[in-house]
């Protein structure tokens, strides 16, 4: 009998719960770094750092819904004969790899946040966002964009050909 885990992962909607661990385990991941990097730790309670994490997986869930719809919708979408192609395939690892690109990129993005503005993404990120050409600009002069981005898609490459029995 096959385990429950390999049910889902064989079924055609398992990418969604995929993903959704990726989300998790990511933001989970990018917590406890910026946690261990936080200078205050020592002021931190055991009880204060399990809420942190309670609540930021409760709102890792709810980040994870807005990463599955767009590809819930698709799959519900797509009708049976082109899902078993052999080349879709290819279109869900390349969905796969999309969104977890996306999720390392952000995570690189919140840690050079936080020892910046020793914060996770607030009110200074939006300032970022309305003055996208300075900032991008600024970006571009203090750090190796293409070295941070090269190494987000080849450490999403292995994810995706890790978890390609996933899809």
């Amino acid at each position: 009998m096959k385990s429950f885990l390999e049910k889902v992962k064989h079924h055609r909607f398992g990418l969604l719960v995929l993903i959704s661990l990726l989300v998790v385990s990511i933001s989970f991941f990018t917590r406890l770094f910026l946690l261990i990097a936080a200078d205050g730790i020592q002021e931190l309670s055991i009880l204060n750092i399990l809420e942190a994490f309670f609540i930021g997986f409760f709102f890792d869930l709810i980040n994870a819904t807005y990463f599955i719809i767009p590809v819930l919708i698709y799959l519900w979408l797509c009708p049976e004969r082109i899902y078993n192609k052999r080349w879709h395939k290819y279109v869900l690892n390349f969905i796969l790899f999309f969104f977890t690109s996306l999720l390392i990129f952000n995570s690189i993005s919140e840690w050079f946040f936080w020892e910046e503005f020793t914060t996770r993404f607030n009110f200074i990120a939006v300032d970022y966002l309305v003055y996208t050409t300075e900032v991008i600009g600024n970006i571009q002069q203090s750090y190796p964009i293409e070295w941070y981005i090269g190494a987000a898609l080849a450490f999403s490459a292995l994810i995706v050909y890790q978890f390609r029995s996933w899809t």
